[in-house]
């Protein structure tokens, strides 16, 4: 079993190669004898799976106990000198763009929001520029923004045209969301921290978010009504199912699940932004219970519940206006 679990994990990262071909130059051996080993016919000596494990980048925690109590989670570390902005960037592309292939039935995801999604964000220029840039001066700490000041109509080149896919292949995959009335809050607060702070070139740049903010809710509570995502392109409308919840109880932590293929990857959020992300079964049918458990003490607000989509919509212009007013 745990060398069929190994197989299915190769075949998922062999991409369009011939798995037995890839195995037959990896292990040294004949393609009759991959085969075999693929089959399950003949077992793996501890070598081969050493080499298949360091070849595709599997944990081999994961393959020896992967219903266990231990869960192997794969993470992109911030502060390694390898780690970049646009690498992180580049694994979400690829992903949501797997999922948004698949269609409706293929591929969706589930979220719990607890800060504002950054899948949202990136279809706001002067919202997407101001999360980029307090990434890479107040997480990351780069020394070349140790002196920069925000300015909402400074473009950040690649940056941009990489948000743009994210943000397309976002509306192309299903979701479920579940929202709550301090969704906004941490945005907020960065906010006003870099008002407090003096790190505006100018107010202009802070109302620019807000007006950002307030172009993403109203896009938002049009979806919610609808219940579907839709974005037009100049090719297209890139579109897709939408259920939106909204919850009372406190989220501690934003968590993704995206399924393909019957298999759930699960997204737990730390340090900020950045993610750890697991397939064990056990770990991700836990928090599927988890979620499921506040989606069965949430609110539906889309496509029903017109005057508790209205009211929560209101709430969050609220807080929205209320920091225009301390700009």
């Amino acid at each position: 079993m745990s060398q069929r679990f190994l197989i299915e994990q190769c075949s998922e990262r062999v991409g369009n190669k011939n798995l037995a071909a890839v195995l037959s130059d990896l292990l040294g051996i004949n393609a009759d004898a991959a085969y075999r080993r693929m089959r399950c016919r003949t077992e793996l000596s501890f070598s081969e799976i050493q080499k298949i494990c360091i070849h595709f980048n599997i944990s081999f925690d994961s393959i020896i106990n992967y219903r266990g109590r231990l869960v192997p989670f794969q993470f992109n570390g911030m502060f390694q000198d390898k780690f970049s902005i646009i690498g992180y960037l580049s694994n979400i592309e690829q992903e949501l763009k797997m999922l948004a292939g698949l269609g409706d039935k293929g591929g969706r995801m589930t979220m719990t929001a607890m800060d504002l999604p950054y899948f949202r964000q990136f279809g706001f220029k002067s919202l997407s520029r101001f999360k980029l840039f307090f990434w890479q001066r107040s997480v990351l700490n780069l020394e070349e923004f140790s002196t920069k000041k925000f300015d909402a109509n400074e473009s950040l080149g690649e940056y941009e045209e990489i948000t743009d896919r994210i943000y397309k292949s976002y509306h192309g995959v299903s979701s479920v969301e579940i929202w709550a009335p301090e969704t906004l809050d941490s945005t907020i607060k960065q906010i006003q921290y870099y008002l407090e702070s003096g790190l505006f070139v100018d107010k202009t740049s802070a109302f620019q978010i807000c007006d950002d903010i307030e172009a993403l809710l109203t896009k938002l509570e049009g979806e919610a009504q609808s219940g579907r995502k839709r974005m037009l392109t100049d090719q297209d409308i890139v579109s897709s199912t939408f259920e939106m919840y909204q919850s009372d109880i406190f989220l501690s932590n934003n968590c993704i699940q995206a399924v393909k293929d019957g298999r759930t990857y699960t997204y737990v959020s730390f340090n900020s932004f950045n993610s750890l992300m697991s397939f064990s079964p056990h770990f991700s049918e836990e928090c599927n219970r988890w979620i499921e458990q506040i989606r069965s003490k949430s609110i539906l607000l889309s496509e029903v519940s017109e005057k508790l989509r209205y009211q929560f919509f209101k709430s969050l212009r609220t807080k929205l206006d209320s920091l225009r007013e301390t700009i």
